[in-house]
């Protein structure tokens, strides 16, 4: 994959300061009105980073996002089927042609569902019941996409709200929703009895459909009603981070940002340690890598303090779709930035470098495996060759709007 530069940066020990700022999306005061929103919802940080890019796994098995060979499949595989989560979990469980019947078997998304599985084993098909995860996805996942697929194809909308406000009515022993509590929710008696079975196989799933990332996305898609919640969501499902505003018009900032990545090889549930050792060595290659090279290109010493660095303490979800919205809200002040992504998850993305990358965009992707092998030479010349019109002007250039 060579359109798209693939690596990590680092600061150099004793000279730059590595900025590693808490990401979290900052929660904002629940619009009034009485019904529980998606911001009230407590993740643990495991999920609240499965939510986020689950929201982007969804339109890519929607047909919606990826690389665009795939996408015709993705938007109608399953379509034909019933609403019948048995049938969905034998198709799961069976042999590879039956599971071909219900999602389309697809390599370019196996780099993105594995870092997926890291931060929570339950959205795998083994639910973490195994040493090793499965290729595929949990039966619930895909139920899920079933439903969703029905709703685009049928131009129908479902009511998050109602869901939320009716989730006793998914909880096992209780009766079926009937009448108007179908009606509010926007939901047949079958996709109730559908989505209740999905509920109940894995309760997980009742809370991340209120996940704000997840809300947003499918409001987004015109799956989700546009209503108080959906806008809670909108609000919420962001990366709130404004980094570097207090340094000069002579500090040149890169930001490196770790985007759907498994930065540890085991998270606990706080996600205190998020940073691994290879991790951390990953990020002083790349950063000292640029410094090598700014100094055989430019004035730019090690002593001179122009050079900073930004580097977020947790990963994130940035594809071309959102790129420009992220980084906005993650690292305004960066002169470049550099999407680190986990092992092939690119391959789960369609980057156009006619417009997604530098130098039509100042940033660039980078695999971790290319900076694993020490495959990262023209990724570095790019990124220096990107910051040296600004270290010549001997000025900042303004923020990107």
């Amino acid at each position: 994959m060579k359109i798209l530069p693939k690596r990590w940066l680092t600061v150099v020990p004793g000279i730059f300061m590595i900025a590693w700022v808490a990401c979290s999306p900052v929660i904002r005061p629940i619009p009034p009105g009485g019904m529980t929103t998606a911001a009230a919802v407590h993740f643990t940080v495991n999920e609240q980073v499965a939510g986020e890019i689950m929201a982007y796994l969804i339109e890519v098995v929607l047909g919606l996002a990826g690389p665009l060979e795939k996408r015709p499949a993705w938007s109608t595989r399953g379509l034909n089927l019933p609403l019948d989560f048995d049938l969905v979990s034998k198709r799961m469980f069976g042999p590879v042609p039956l599971r071909a019947e219900l999602m389309v078997l697809d390599t370019n998304i196996l780099g993105l569902s594995q870092v997926l599985y890291h931060y929570d084993r339950r959205l795998n098909l083994f639910k973490g019941t195994r040493d090793q995860d499965s290729l595929y996805p949990c039966v619930e996942l895909m139920a899920i996409r079933l439903l969703l697929l029905h709703k685009l194809h049928n131009h129908e909308t479902v009511s998050l709200a109602a869901i939320e406000r009716n989730s006793a009515l998914f909880a096992p022993g209780s009766r079926d929703a009937v009448g108007a509590e179908l009606v509010a929710m926007g939901l047949s008696s079958t996709e109730f009895r559908f989505l209740k079975a999905v509920f109940q196989s894995e309760p997980a799933f009742l809370r991340y459909m209120q996940h704000p990332f997840i809300v947003s996305t499918l409001r987004r898609i015109g799956v989700a009603e546009p209503d108080v919640f959906t806008l809670s969501a909108d609000l919420t499902a962001t990366y709130d981070q404004h980094c570097n505003k207090k340094r000069g018009d002579q500090t040149i900032t890169i930001a490196i940002v770790p985007s759907m990545l498994p930065m540890s090889d085991s998270l606990s549930p706080d996600g205190s340690d998020w940073q691994s050792a290879d991790y951390v060595q990953f990020i002083l290659k790349i950063q000292n890598r640029i410094q090598e090279q700014l100094s055989r290109r430019s004035q730019v010493s090690p002593a001179d303090g122009r050079l900073s660095f930004f580097v977020p303490h947790r990963p994130v979800t940035i594809y071309p779709e959102n790129a420009e919205r992220v980084i906005g809200q993650l690292c305004p002040m960066a002169d470049f930035t550099i999407i680190l992504l986990g092992k092939n998850v690119y391959r789960s993305l369609f980057i156009d470098p006619a417009a997604d990358i530098y130098p039509h965009k100042k940033w660039i992707y980078l695999d971790v495996d290319d900076v694993r092998y020490g495959q990262i030479d023209a990724e570095i010349e790019t990124v220096v060759s990107a910051i040296l019109p600004v270290i010549s002007a001997g000025r900042r250039p303004a923020p990107m709007s």
